[in-house]
């Protein structure tokens, strides 16, 4: 599975691109309607400090290990 880190120095970048950006308790959300972003397997709020982007796809998801296996299992590698 190829993969991009997701670190200080690019997180900006890529939630800009993606249309996200973080509210004033460190949430993802969109930035144009301006509401949390949901992982869709967990069912809670992305908090901009632990969370993934799955590769070939732009699912925001938790870093939780359910939430990779899930995916994983739903929609491959």
């Amino acid at each position: 599975m190829k993969g991009i880190e997701i670190n200080d120095r690019n997180k900006e970048t890529i939630f800009e691109v993606l249309g996200k950006c973080v509210d004033s308790e460190g949430y993802i959300i969109e930035k144009r309607t301006k509401e949390r972003v949901i992982c869709p397997y967990s069912k809670t709020p992305i908090h901009s400090s632990s969370f993934s982007i799955m590769p070939g796809s732009f699912i925001f998801i938790n870093n939780y290990s359910y939430c990779f296996t899930e995916h994983i299992a739903k929609h491959g590698f």
